[in-house]
């Protein structure tokens, strides 16, 4: 659960050395989206849901601008800010009918950092014809939300802090007080790696879901260096919002972003991931604090 192995940032500024220095085209607004490259009858881009952050799952999108329906067998990523190519390919072929748009999940191989610059990904499709035989369609896929250059922002940022602490939150979820009056205490964990760097961690941010059970954030305010001992932070926790489709609908909410800084490297924000356990035990938390779930029955 460790910050360096999974994790999705907010990044509020990058510098130094661990900064991401990828250099994609100017970012269109969300209303005006820049449309995919087509080439060969083919519109190719690249996205990023928002629940594949954490498990680093680029979407490669085709998009059928023929008349005639397409058979995708395979594709491949390839961007000077990953160590190798990311490839799709299935047993099973992916037929594209004219005008409609595909999505191919890839997962991202490990980044270089820092990211280079002036970095130009390729798309490669492969496509089977009726007889079987293939060919390959290849271009510069367009990113019309600038997934690259936040992705090699992120990258390089958990680089750099995986190499002075891990951040992970322990699985174990203390609730004090009953009902509408009961506050939840989570457990932030700073396991320094060894390394010669410092981190200084600010402070840490609510989310949909949770917020300070005082004031707006919750402090941190402390610095460590990779040869320190771990420190632990206490954060008590209420439900931001009393809705049960917050619930049913959350995918980031038990993620906690983390305000930090890598001394003489990149600052941003990094959202610690709670493990299944405790996001189940948080539901549960906020179901009985909000009152549309029974509380359980003590034992004894």
């Amino acid at each position: 659960m460790a910050v360096g192995l999974a994790v999705a940032f907010v990044i509020t500024g990058c510098t130094g050395s661990g900064g991401g220095d990828a250099t994609p085209s100017a970012r269109p607004t969300a209303s005006t989206p820049a449309p995919p490259t087509v080439v060969d009858g083919l519109g190719l881009a690249i996205l990023q849901n928002r629940p594949d952050y954490a498990k680093r799952i680029l979407q490669l999108s085709v998009t059928n601008e023929g008349a005639e329906p397409v058979t995708v067998v395979g594709a491949r990523f390839e961007s000077a800010q990953f160590v190798e190519p990311a490839s799709w390919s299935k047993s099973a072929s992916t037929d594209v009918p004219a005008g409609l748009t595909r999505s191919l999940p890839v997962q991202l191989p490990a980044a270089v950092c820092p990211s280079p610059k002036g970095t130009e990904p390729t798309l490669t499709i492969t496509l089977a014809d009726a007889s079987g035989a293939t060919h390959d369609v290849t271009g510069q896929p367009s990113d019309p939300f600038g997934v690259l250059a936040r992705i090699a922002a992120e990258d390089c940022l958990d680089d750099a802090v995986a190499g002075v602490a891990a951040l992970s939150l322990d699985d174990s979820l203390a609730v004090t007080g009953t009902g509408e009056d009961s506050v939840a205490h989570l457990t932030l964990r700073a396991d320094p790696t060894g390394g010669t760097g410092e981190l200084h961690l600010d402070e840490v941010r609510f989310t949909i879901l949770l917020q300070p059970a005082e004031g707006t954030t919750w402090p941190l305010d402390a610095t460590l260096a990779g040869g320190d001992a771990p420190q632990e932070f206490t954060l008590d926790v209420v439900p931001a919002r009393c809705d049960p489709h917050a619930i049913a609908e959350d995918k980031r909410g038990t993620f906690l972003p983390v305000v930090l800084d890598v001394a003489g490297g990149p600052s941003g924000t990094v959202s610690v991931p709670s493990s299944d356990s405790l996001r189940l035990a948080i539901y549960d938390f906020i179901a009985v604090r909000c009152g549309f779930a029974a509380a359980p029955t003590p034992e004894g």
